[in-house]
């Protein structure tokens, strides 16, 4: 029995090596696979902003789908998930809602006609890549005319419009199936906790008030048949005791939401673990998180290696990234972060180049091999190897991973976050292997 090693470092993109199955050793980590098996994953994804449609309506059309076929074809990364924005958002290329006549309470004047420019037209070409893509949607804001302060950007949503607002989502669903695109989950707004100081769009939402309109729009979904999922809170990880406080006290939120998505700005994601303990009929999606072109963009792998592992580790049921397709400069946007966050993939804006970031690299390690039907593990250093104290304070970081079980094979993901190469031993199918992680790494093992 052998198996085979791919691995991403400094100096190598998935670089192939051959492993062997070893007599035990010592001096070697043994890593331990978790108890809690995860199975009906439902995929990796990225949002697919405005921003990133309107870079993507600049490509010629061959180019563009040989970016598309790489990222969501069966022969690239295989991404199946995608997040899509109601109306505008920080990542877009100008500001509007669907309705921007003032309290216009019968959205007569509802229209999805400046997504039909370059937004709708992407969506679909992706879809003719990948029909099968799971859609969620978005609003990083209501109607300005909805909310205190008379803008998109920043304030708080008055109560007396939920009704109104839910019509409004309804008409986008609508308005989008139209033209072939079906939503298959939503989120009633992106961080609900911040109006940015009134730099982007943005809304806070007073938990009872989410709570309210989550109900209404569900008794809506059920009205029209329609089969949409509810994910509320989608902020930071360290505001779950507010997502714990609504559950509990709002009468009828558990039943009238299908899950919590979260963001990994702020805390550890460990945190969220406890609405699963509460509420196990929830799932947890991890909806936002990218690469920073000020920070490691294009050799981060390790960074959302982890992360990705320790989702697992919960029990999360999709991880989707935030841009798909930015240029060089993190743009366009209509928000405060010029030149922080960077696409998936960044454009130049003068040559056209492509470069890919560390996020992508670690997509590339993972997604290809996990499916619905993938039963997945948590992995990471035994229990037995703590902390060197005599290193202290630059311990040694745990290696961690998942191992995914499909029918056909067992693939390993490990991550090696130290700056030197580790020895590693772990058993599958009943034999001891022996392999090793180079430095600051991500490592796929495919096992016969």
């Amino acid at each position: 029995m052998k198996a085979i090693q791919y691995f991403t470092d400094s100096s190598n993109s998935m670089s192939k090596n051959e492993i062997f199955p070893s007599l035990r050793m010592q001096g070697a980590k043994k890593l331990k696979f978790g108890d809690k098996a995860y199975s009906n994953f439902l995929g990796f994804g990225v949002a697919i902003t405005p921003s990133s449609c309107y870079e993507l309506n600049l490509m010629e059309k061959s180019e563009r789908k040989a970016l598309l076929e790489k990222i969501y074809g069966k022969g690239g990364i295989g991404l199946s998930v995608g997040r899509l924005c109601i109306g505008s958002s920080d990542y877009s290329a100008e500001l509007y809602s669907y309705d921007d006549v003032e309290f216009d309470i019968s959205l007569e004047h509802f229209s999805v006609e400046k997504d039909e420019k370059y937004v709708i037209p992407m969506i679909k070409e992706i879809l003719e890549i990948n029909p099968d893509l799971y859609l969620f949607a978005s609003p990083w804001s209501p109607p300005y005319w909805m909310k205190t302060g008379e803008s998109m950007c920043g304030g708080y949503m008055r109560r007396e419009y939920i009704d109104c607002y839910a019509d409004y989502i309804i008409k986008f669903i609508e308005a989008y199936a139209k033209h072939g695109i079906r939503i298959s989950a939503l989120t009633p707004q992106n961080e609900v906790n911040t109006q940015q100081n009134g730099r982007m769009p943005a809304c806070i939402w007073h938990p009872e008030i989410e709570a309210e309109f989550i109900k209404a729009l569900k008794k809506k979904f059920v009205s029209k048949k329609l089969d949409i999922k509810i994910w509320m809170f989608d902020h930071n990880f360290d505001d779950t005791d507010r997502v714990l406080w609504s559950l509990k006290n709002c009468e009828g939120l558990a039943d009238s939401c299908n899950g919590v998505a979260f963001h990994y700005y702020g805390g550890a994601i460990e945190e969220t673990a406890k609405i699963l303990e509460l509420y196990p009929d929830l799932q947890l999606h991890f909806t936002e998180g990218g690469p920073r072109l000020t920070d490691n963009y294009d050799c981060d792998w390790c960074k959302w290696g982890l992360q990705i592992a320790r989702a697992f580790k919960v029990g999360y049921s999709s991880f989707t990234g935030w841009n798909l397709l930015l240029d060089e400069k993190g743009c366009p946007n209509v928000g405060p972060f010029i030149g922080t966050c960077g696409g998936l993939v960044s454009r130049d804006s003068q040559s056209g180049e492509l470069s890919y970031s560390g996020q992508y690299k670690a997509f590339s390690h993972i997604a290809p091999h996990i499916n619905k039907a993938s039963v997945v593990r948590y992995v990471s250093m035994d229990e037995y190897f703590g902390e060197n104290l005599s290193k202290y304070p630059s311990f040694e970081k745990r290696i961690e991973g998942i191992a995914i079980q499909n029918t056909d094979d067992t693939v390993l993901i490990l991550v090696n976050p130290n700056g030197h190469g580790m020895q590693v031993q772990f058993e599958a199918n009943n034999t001891l292997f022996y392999a090793e992680l180079r430095a600051n790494s991500v490592s796929t093992i495919f096992i016969e």
